[in-house]
Formats: structure tokens, C-alpha cells, sequence
């Protein structure tokens, strides 16, 4: 089994890691043009941002060749929007899996904890953990997923109509400009972990300040996994910080470094 992930902040390699088989990188495969595996099973397991894929999985997706008998994908998002509305970025998934050719038996999506700062205030957000039921949920998607289970996970109408609301605003983030609302203040020594975790090799140091290009996909792995939380956004509700307790930094760098 071949498991493809994707992961900023460690809630998707965390997942990537329990569901087990040989873990690839996805920004890593992008970076070496890596596209084409075979296996007898083969998953992508990625976080969701605004109900859809990330873009890096968007983009990945499409020129990927993936040859197996048994595909499946997991998404990790931190809230649903709505009665259902956690199955939506399966539903876009499983519209792009289709569009390059694909059709996956298993998609599915497990909730954990949401560090979107512009809306969450990541304290209240790590209390919510033992309501969330993620070891349980991961579990049973990895019973799933041993037992060659075929499901789709269905949004429902109300999770494809906030899809749809939000179609504009992942627009408006694959233009790649959010790191321009970036700060950073004095508490930056100049370390350079920003530049090691970004999948998109979109930041630069000088003069021993970060400085971002225009190539941002708004995974906040730089936010969150600065060592001295040195980088804030302008309307972020938290000054809290989130990286799974299971994952590293030194995996997060090996994963996104480019």
C-alpha cells in the first residue's frame, strides 16, 4: 500500500502515519516529478481548506498516474459548516479524481482540530478535542480501508451549498497572495524554519527577516510551526498556535521542505 499525504500543521500525517504503508510525501513527489505509482492500493490523505482539497493536491491530482485496485482518499477538516458539510470536500475530491480519469472506491473525512486562525481561536479549539472522537474515527477509516470498504461520504444539500459559497474564496486563495497579509515581529531570530516547512519553497530569508513571495496556498504551516511564533496574520483570533502533538518538526520539514 502506497499512502500519498499532504500536511502542514501534522493532523493529516498524523492520520497518513496510522493508516500505514509506504508514506510519500506529496510535495516532495511534486518536487521530484514524481507522479506515476502502482501498488494494490493507493491513498491520498490531505486537511481541507474552505470545503476544498488544497491546491497542491488539486494540482498534484491532475497529472498524477495512479494504478491500483483499491483507491481511497481521507480528508482531515477542524468544523462542519453545516449538517453534512464535512463530506464536502470529498464531494470536490472525488469531482477531480474523476476529471483526470479516476474513479475512488473509499473517501471519506475525519474531524480534528481546526488552526484556520482567521476565524478560530486554536485554545477554544483544543478543548473541543474529546468531542471530536478522532482516535475513534481514525480507527474505524482504517477498518475501512483494511476491509477494501466502498463509501462516499455525502455532504448533503446544505454541505453543497456552502461548497458552492465557497468556491470564491478558494479563488481568491489559489492566487497565491495571503503571505502578503503576513507579519512578523521582533520575536524572529532569523531561523529560517519558515522556508523549511513551506511545500511551496515561497519564502526566502534576508537580512535575517522572512520574506514571502507570491505563491501562497494559505496552509499556515509557517504560522504554526515557527519556533517562536514570530509570524501572525492581521485578523488571526488566536495567538495560539497548533501543530498535532504526534508529528515533529523534523517531520514536517522532511515532508514540505523544498
Amino acid at each position: 500500500m502506497i499512502t500519498l499525504y499532504f500536511s502542514a500543521t501534522g493532523n493529516s500525517l498524523t492520520v497518513a502515519k496510522k493508516i500505514g504503508g509506504e508514506l510519500i510525501s506529496i510535495p516532495q513527489a511534486v518536487k521530484n516529478d514524481q507522479y506515476k505509482f502502482e501498488d494494490d492500493v493507493i491513498g491520498l490523505v490531505f486537511p481541507t481548506y474552505c470545503c476544498y482539497p488544497p491546491k497542491i493536491v488539486r494540482d498534484f491530482m491532475a497529472k498524477a498516474k495512479l494504478k491500483a485496485d483499491y483507491l481511497f482518499a481521507v480528508a482531515t477538516y477542524g468544523n462542519a459548516m453545516g449538517k453534512g458539510g464535512d463530506g464536502s470536500e470529498m464531494l470536490e475530491f472525488d469531482k477531480l479524481a474523476k476529471a483526470a480519469g479516476y474513479s475512488f472506491s473509499y473517501l471519506n473525512s475525519i474531524l480534528m482540530v481546526d488552526n484556520f486562525i482567521d476565524n478560530f481561536d486554536i485554545e477554544k479549539e483544543i478543548k473541543k478535542i474529546p468531542s471530536k472522537r478522532i482516535d475513534e474515527n481514525i480507527i474505524l477509516t482504517i477498518e475501512d480501508i483494511k476491509n477494501r470498504k466502498t463509501y462516499i461520504k455525502n455532504p448533503g444539500f446544505m454541505g453543497k451549498m456552502i461548497t458552492a459559497i465557497c468556491k470564491g474564496l478558494v479563488a481568491s486563495q489559489d492566487k497565491g497572495l495571503a503571505a502578503q497579509k503576513f507579519l512578523v515581529d521582533d520575536s524572529c531570530t532569523g531561523c529560517a524554519t519558515c522556508v523549511k516547512v513551506c511545500p511551496y519553497g515561497n519564502i526566502s530569508v534576508r537580512d535575517g527577516i522572512p520574506q514571502f513571495g507570491t505563491n501562497c496556498m494559505s496552509c499556515y504551516a509557517c504560522i504554526h510551526n515557527c519556533p517562536h511564533k514570530a509570524i501572525h496574520k492581521k485578523s488571526e483570533k488566536s495567538a495560539k498556535r497548533w501543530r498535532n502533538p504526534e508529528i515533529t518538526l523534523k517531520e514536517i520539514i522532511a515532508a514540505n521542505y523544498q
